[in-house]
């Protein structure tokens, strides 16, 4: 009943990693998940949201073991260049 703020953000950036999902049509799993939060980690400045997003990826990762296996950087949006080193196919 009493939860500190920064668990009632990590239980807002959850469902803000959800509802992007949902408005892009995109499956909802542990992976989708966690890469949707490494995607809004790694573009916030705030850092108590920095904070709950760190804290949401972590207990997504503990509670859906398909999170687990994401080691990989997330998908790039679209424009951005592959890693020259990357292989194409």
């Amino acid at each position: 009943m009493y939860r500190s703020k920064i668990e009632k953000l990590t239980d807002y950036v959850i469902g803000e990693a959800v509802a992007a999902l949902l408005e892009q049509d995109a499956s909802i799993s542990g992976a989708s998940l966690a890469n949707r939060l490494k995607v809004m980690a790694m573009t916030e400045k705030d850092s108590d949201r920095k904070e709950a997003l760190a804290l949401a990826l972590a207990e997504i990762r503990q509670e859906f073991s398909s999170a687990r296996a994401v080691t990989e950087p997330p998908p790039r949006s679209y424009g951005e260049r592959a890693p020259a080193n990357a292989k194409k196919h």
